[in-house]
């Protein structure tokens, strides 16, 4: 009995020591302790909180520019300080995209051919062809025309306390199928059409945690429901790319088919993964400015009297007039540097032995900036926790990095940007707005859990709208 007790007890030995023990080329790396690690991922804690609790202290306490964090049977490093992340970051040929684990069944869905997860040559292919799409004048207009169909749908149902979370995601599926599919799907008017419910379900099963921690289970246990719903997607995008491709719009699907070196399959993948990260960064960054105003009246009246200053009716809103409200704006920015929509980068890896503040790293090393540790620097942020707007009034606010940093940040942030400025003038110009009595995000906003997103996304966040004395 004992004999058998040492084996079992020397074989979780081996097995710890293969998941949990520190690389030696890394072991002179400051690195977070692994069992708050460990509790914080079985008690669900979402990443935000688990950044500022546990890893956010080498940087502010410490001084530290990088920590070495444990997570999915790796060690990461995570780059917390702005200027020594910005520095390697801009360099191509050491900052190497990392790709997840190959038998993931997330693939099935995105694709490999697409921005994110090419690398050399053929990420610069995609690279230049997608920043030049999204480089082209911001349709305001249809981002206006979106926001108007909010306000119409908000008006008709008779509760003034929203689903503030869900609704923002319908905006956003909405101006993300008009403007890259070319395909208005009306998510706002049509809760349950069969796109966006798909979608959710897809997500769910793609980033199941069993799955996502043992993807070798779905070749012994396959879930054909969420390969059929994968497959309908793409289905999906595939017609539209076949329909675009003999009746061309003014869409993201038309343009990338005009480019030569872009193959349809080039198509497909980018569009299934603009689908994903096109809608939920941006709703995410939604539902923070909204509660960020919701919990700051003050704030709120101020961006209000500078909207109704600039904005009569007669108005049609364009990009100069957009530019004339500098202080919602800085509201905006203020709210993302509080809830960053992402927590980090994906991984990367340097090709070449790297320095990283007063470290030496060694080729090969797996590493992300930690987008929402660099926003709360103590030393680039003062009172980095209070949500305050007059510092982005400053041209010499601190560095950000709200979409990513470097050479592979997102090439459709100044979009987004516009998007986001576009639906929250009009929001300021028709309602005022306050978090409902019992709010669980009374005294600080509450994201969603997920084992493999590490997006900021306030959760079941309920907001009371009421509508402005004309």
């Amino acid at each position: 009995m004992s004999f058998f007790f040492l084996i079992s007890v020397a074989g979780l030995l081996v097995v710890a020591k293969f998941l949990f023990l520190v690389p030696p080329k890394l072991s002179h790396l400051p690195r977070a302790p692994l069992l708050p690690l460990l509790f914080s991922y079985l008690s669900l804690e979402p990443e935000d909180e688990r950044i500022r609790r546990i890893i956010l202290p080498f940087a502010n306490e410490k001084g530290e520019p990088v920590v070495l964090v444990w997570a999915f049977g790796m060690w990461f490093v995570h780059i917390i300080d702005y200027e020594v992340g910005i520095r390697i970051a801009m360099k191509d040929k050491t900052w190497v995209r990392q790709l997840p684990p190959q038998d993931l069944l997330f693939w099935k869905f995105v694709g490999h051919q697409n921005l994110v997860f090419t690398t050399g040559e053929e990420w610069k292919k995609h690279s230049r062809v997608v920043t030049s799409v999204f480089l082209r004048q911001p349709p305001i207009q249809d981002f206006v025309s979106v926001a108007q169909r909010l306000i119409n749908a908000m008006d008709r149902d008779p509760n003034k306390t929203v689903p503030w979370d869900k609704l923002a995601k319908r905006v956003t599926i909405d101006i993300l199928s008009i403007t890259v599919l070319g395909n208005d799907i009306r998510a706002l008017d049509w809760p349950d059409s069969p796109i966006p419910s798909t979608y959710n379900r897809c997500v769910a099963g793609l980033t199941a945690p069993p799955y996502i921690f043992l993807p070798f289970l779905d070749k012994y246990f396959p879930r054909k429901g969420i390969v059929n719903d994968a497959a309908y997607l793409r289905e999906f995008f595939m017609d539209l790319i076949k329909e675009k491709a003999t009746n061309p719009g003014n869409d993201l699907i038309s343009l990338m088919l005009a480019e030569p070196s872009f193959s349809e399959q080039d198509v497909l993948d980018n569009v299934s993964l603009f689908f994903v990260a096109g809608h939920e960064t941006t709703a995410g960054a939604l539902s923070s400015i909204i509660y960020y105003f919701a919990t700051h009246p003050e704030q709120q009246e101020a961006a209000r009297a500078e909207v109704c200053q600039v904005f009569t009716l007669k108005d049609s809103l364009d990009t100069n007039l957009i530019a004339r409200m500098p202080f919602v704006f800085a509201c905006i920015q203020e709210a993302m540097r509080m809830n960053n929509p992402s927590n980090f980068t994906l991984p990367r890896s340097n090709s070449v032995p790297t320095t990283l503040g007063k470290y030496a790293i060694p080729p090969d090393t797996l590493m992300c900036f930690s987008m929402s540790g660099v926003h709360h620097l103590e030393k680039a942020w003062e009172r980095h926790d209070i949500y305050n707007p007059e510092r982005f009034m400053d041209p010499n606010a601190g560095g950000t990095a709200f979409f990513g940093a470097g050479l592979r940040q997102c090439p459709a942030r100044h979009f987004a940007m516009w998007e986001l400025r576009t639906i929250t003038i009009m929001l300021l110009n028709e309602y005022k707005w306050s978090l409902p009595p019992g709010s669980a995000h009374k005294d600080k906003v509450q994201n969603s859990f997920s084992f493999s997103t590490n997006l900021n996304l306030p959760k079941d966040l309920f907001v009371t709208f009421e509508r402005l004395q004309q």
